[in-house]
């Protein structure tokens, strides 16, 4: 067992026991989300200490130096002095400037940061609604075509953040929003090699992202996008994507409806998984990014290397569920739908 010094009280840890599960035993009111290293709304100081190398998986370079580490990945081997972060250190201000409803259940959101806010598309970041409760939606826009900030934000059954952004949050409101983070972006060399993008539900959002950034960057390999719903209603910017691929010869895109009502070209029933089989013929020279709910990324993942894709050239950012230990008032994300919605 180790200990941790944190608010100037020691800490005893139970064998294998995180940093963040035993503030939380403690009763102190650290802010957290999906408590798997992934939306890195845990974020906490080492003053003092060593930190596992597997508690800053993620983390920029600049972040690790200055000793930040996820607190739900932290297991300590050694003593460790923690410290909150401050808030102002990785938030900024951001102004809503328009709202708009894409679909019954998925709102566009659009943000402007009060200072340069650098990111790239496909990327994820954290909305606060208080100090300590955060969602994570990732973004659709592209900083060298958008002056401002895009978010899908599906509504989740009894989501503290989406419903709030849905129905309390106000174009001119000022939001209060964390770093970009994730590995789901375009990266430029190789431009003739063709490009796989899968995702459901609100997982299009940094597909679309992607597709737009390598289109401006040069990009001349075929880009395949396939959006997978349950319903032709989920097909959210349908006909934005048919048009965008009527602009552009090398990007192609596909659907995946499970319960559609009737079947035209643009309309298909076939299950994404097969869709992503079926256009990836022989993968190993494939670009994939792949963008939803966790489970179907794992599955698609597992199909794609057996079918010979390299697992160097696909790129993930699973939407996970948040964690709320009040069983009446669930907070599931998943913008899985960042990544962690996304609730």
């Amino acid at each position: 067992m180790s200990h941790i010094i944190f608010d100037d009280q020691r800490i005893e840890l139970d064998e294998g026991q995180t940093v963040l599960s035993g503030l939380l035993d403690h009763h102190y009111d650290i802010p957290n989300s999906c408590r798997s290293g992934v939306c890195q709304t845990c974020l906490m100081q080492a003053v003092d200490g060593e930190i596992p190398e597997i508690a800053q998986v993620g983390l920029k370079d600049t972040l690790k130096a200055q000793g930040y580490f996820l607190a739900c990945s932290c297991v300590p081997q050694t003593p460790l002095r923690v410290v909150t972060t401050q808030a102002d250190v990785l938030r900024c201000s951001a102004t809503v400037i328009n709202q708009t409803l894409l679909s019954k259940n998925v709102l566009r959101l659009r943000l402007k940061p009060e200072h340069t806010y650098e990111y790239r598309a496909g990327q994820y970041l954290t909305v606060w609604k208080t100090a300590t409760i955060g969602r994570s939606y990732s973004l659709a826009s592209v900083a060298e075509l958008d002056d401002f900030l895009e978010l899908h934000i599906r509504r989740i059954p009894n989501g503290i953040v989406s419903n709030w952004l849905h129905d309390t949050v106000k174009t001119g409101d000022i939001l209060q929003i964390q770093a970009a983070t994730g590995n789901c972006f375009y990266i430029p060399g190789s431009p003739e090699q063709k490009i796989l993008l899968a995702g459901t539900g609100t997982g299009l959002a940094p597909l679309i992202g992607i597709a737009r950034d390598a289109l401006l960057q040069g990009h001349t390999g075929d880009i395949h996008l396939i959006h997978g719903a349950t319903q032709m209603d989920d097909l959210y910017l349908h006909q934005a994507l048919l048009d965008m691929a009527m602009q552009h010869h090398q990007f192609h895109y596909h659907t995946s409806v499970l319960q559609a009502d009737h079947v035209t070209p643009q309309i298909s029933t076939v299950p994404l998984e097969q869709q992503s089989i079926d256009v990836a013929v022989n993968p190993a020279d494939w670009r994939i990014y792949l963008c939803g709910d966790v489970n179907m990324i794992n599955g698609l993942k597992r199909k794609l290397f057996i079918a010979g894709a390299s697992m160097n050239n696909i790129y993930s950012d699973p939407f996970v569920g948040s964690v709320d230990t009040n069983p009446t008032n669930p907070d599931t994300h998943p913008n899985i739908d960042i990544k962690v919605e996304q609730a």
